[in-house]
């Protein structure tokens, strides 16, 4: 099913479920590239016990069981939310690594499995979802801050070449709003309007989707407002949340999560427990002297 059908509030939406990973590990994020036929896809797979991501690659065919996933990319610091592109012939990722303060792009060297860094986006920055698109012959990058908040502030750069150089958008932050700021996955173009999906976290981190019609966007200037939601699938083995929309040619990929007890966890949510975002923003500061 295309991604323009979510902005359809009503209509069946057959979902195919993969099986989820064993207890200590959860996968997420994900998103596809179709090379002769065969839909790749590249997510998040994270391990508790060393509290850290990879990015994992299975291909999976319309019909029969997926093949054994692989790993992809492999960084000294975490990574997720492994966003794909293709220009000029030539396949990129641009994974979020927020640790390292930076937003890298990856090109494939063997699509999926060897990848090569070729430069840097944006320093500086804990990014946070790091999303890229073109619109109106520009490349677009959004995302969200994790020293600033996480799920509120969304901050916009532009760049003629995807490789940049990238500039900061006039307005940034240009919206703070946690029902629909940080980015969900792909953004697209339905009837000559853009589309862009976020997170709506109001209640907890990715509760559902909204897809918000972009009604501005330029260097200086940004608007857009709620068109649809994704609500998670309720009926399905994951009703408890989704927070990624990804269009794949005539697919769409999704993640959905359901609550459960996994003890090998609790190190590491005790570690990450949620902190006040002026009290992260003085700590960064305190960093930087």
């Amino acid at each position: 099913m295309p991604i323009d059908r979510f902005l359809e509030a009503r209509g069946e939406k057959r979902v195919r479920w993969l099986n989820p990973p064993e207890r200590g590990r959860f996968i997420a994020d994900p998103f596809g590239a179709q090379i002769d036929g065969v839909t790749h896809i590249l997510y998040e797979d994270f391990r508790y016990a060393t509290s850290k991501g990879v990015i994992g690659t299975i291909e999976a065919a319309a019909t029969g069981p997926p093949r054994i996933p692989r790993v992809a990319i492999e960084l000294p610091v975490h990574a997720s939310y492994p966003y794909l592109v293709v220009d000029r012939g030539e396949i990129y990722c641009i994974p979020e690594t927020n640790a390292s303060r930076e937003i890298g792009l990856h090109r494939a060297v063997v699509f999926p499995t060897r990848w090569e860094k070729i430069g840097t986006l944006v320093s500086g920055v804990a990014a946070l979802d790091p999303t890229v698109f073109r619109h109106e012959g520009r490349w677009w990058l959004t995302c969200t801050d994790r020293d600033v908040g996480e799920n509120m502030p969304l901050f916009v750069w532009h760049a003629r070449n995807l490789e940049g150089p990238w500039e900061p958008h006039a307005l940034n932050p240009v919206k703070t709003d946690i029902r629909s700021s940080r980015p969900a996955g792909t953004p697209f173009v339905h009837g000559g309007i853009l589309y862009r999906p976020a997170q709506d976290c109001s209640r907890m981190y990715g509760g559902r989707i909204v897809i918000n019609r972009v009604v501005r966007l330029t260097p200086t200037e940004f608007s857009e407002e709620p068109a649809a939601t994704v609500e998670p699938f309720s009926e399905g083995p994951f009703p408890d949340a989704i927070h990624t929309l990804s269009g794949v040619g005539e697919i769409t990929l999704i993640d959905s999560k359901r609550h459960r007890f996994v003890p090998s966890a609790i190190p590491y949510v005790l570690r990450n427990r949620p902190v006040p975002a002026r009290d992260r923003t003085m700590a960064h500061r305190m960093e930087r002297g």
